[in-house]
């Protein structure tokens, strides 16, 4: 769903520069990490924002647990749970119809998604890493495959690393009337190319390409547009190929630090967007104790087969905020604290954040993390 790729775009970070929080776990150790996050996304009002022909607010409750084992000194396996209650509002109208029209229950009342992984890293400072997942939530089934390889240089100033990935997913067909149609199959391929290069004793650079190719059904099944007095179902090009670059610079400033950013995307839909960002890094307490507020601003320009409703849809439409054209403004702040004797005598850290995020066409969201990091 594109609600849970925008959460999980909008919940990643970077940690800071500056004296880095006791401890500092080596890559392989035995770890255990749990992140939840309430999220809420609130159609502005009168159920206006975004697309006004339709209600668009959603709540969803996720879970994500990591537990990583050092099996020698050179290996470690990890084993990741996610699991997400959504309540969409069109989506739920969806389901509900189709269970009564078409008796199509789905795969399952909520999402989860299982990923097994094993990472080696050589003395040389070589890293590889594969890892397979599987997922499912009501109208949609994932199965993934990945491969990393990295290698630190100059000793450890310049990491370098590639990410591949491949996704072959089947899109369970139930439209918005609640009408069933053959499952579809969508196929993603993508590469991530990064460069993290030291650049003085306070400052770190990093670059970053994402290429991905998408095929199949890549429209929203339950997903509707207005065209006249009627309401059809979206329909998308069958081909999708993305990119985006970006740059970051972290600087450490006395005891506190700040990292810039700036991102591109593009897309053959002729979808553009330019994404900058800040965040300011503060230590109390020795260093165990860490505030970080952040801004983020995001500008985009929308596919070419968007409009709000339409006279004559053609072959290609789309109502779906996410496509449009829109500008949106992100604020959070995150505190982070290292610990014993709260959940685990062992030194932990505990992390409570919570962000907002305004977009000029009136779709709101708001969402709240708690995080726990154990060395085990």
């Amino acid at each position: 769903m594109l609600l849970i790729r925008f959460l999980l775009l909008c919940l990643l970070s970077v940690p800071a520069l500056a004296a880095t929080p006791p401890p500092s776990a080596d890559e392989l150790d035995s770890i255990f990490a749990f992140r939840g996050v309430i999220y809420q996304q609130d159609d502005g009002a009168e159920d206006k924002g975004g697309n006004p022909t339709l209600d668009e607010d959603a709540t969803i409750y996720e879970g994500v647990w990591l537990y990583q084992q050092r099996i020698n000194d050179t290996n470690a396996a990890t084993l990741k749970f996610t699991g997400d209650l959504v309540s969409a509002a069109s989506y739920d109208d969806a389901r509900e119809k189709a269970e009564t029209i078409s008796a199509a229950t789905g795969y399952n009342p909520g999402r989860f998604n299982f990923e097994l992984g094993w990472k080696y890293r050589s003395e040389e400072q070589f890293g590889l890493g594969v890892h397979a997942s599987y997922g499912q939530e009501y109208a949609y089934r994932s199965t993934g495959y990945g491969l990393d390889i990295s290698q630190s240089l100059n000793e450890s100033s310049t990491h370098i690393a590639l990410a591949l990935q491949v996704f072959d997913d089947t899109v369970r067909m139930i439209r918005f009337d609640g009408s069933k149609e053959p499952d579809e199959p969508r196929k993603t391929y993508s590469g991530t190319l990064s460069l993290n290069q030291t650049l003085t004793r306070h400052a770190v650079l990093n670059l970053s390409w994402v290429h991905a190719e998408q095929s199949g059904m890549l429209a929203t099944s339950f997903n509707s547009v207005l065209a006249g007095s009627e309401r059809v179902f979206e329909t998308v090009p069958d081909i999708r190929v993305r990119d985006t670059v970006s740059v970051r610079l972290k600087q450490a400033l006395d005891n506190n630090s700040v990292q810039f950013g700036v991102s591109y995307y593009e897309d053959d839909w002729d979808v553009r967007a330019v994404v900058t960002e800040v965040r300011y890094f503060r230590p109390f307490s020795d260093g165990t104790v860490w505030l970080e507020p952040s801004y983020r601003f995001y500008h985009q320009e929308g596919a070419f087969f968007f409009a709000p409703s339409f006279e004559d849809p053609g072959r290609y439409r789309s109502s779906d905020p996410d496509l449009g054209n829109f500008d949106g403004h992100s604020a959070g702040i995150t505190l982070s604290a290292w610990r014993a004797g709260w959940l685990s005598q062992s030194l932990s850290r505990y992390d409570l954040g919570l962000n907002v995020y305004h977009r000029t066409d009136d779709l709101n969201f708001y969402w709240l993390t708690l995080g726990w990091y154990l060395t085990l």
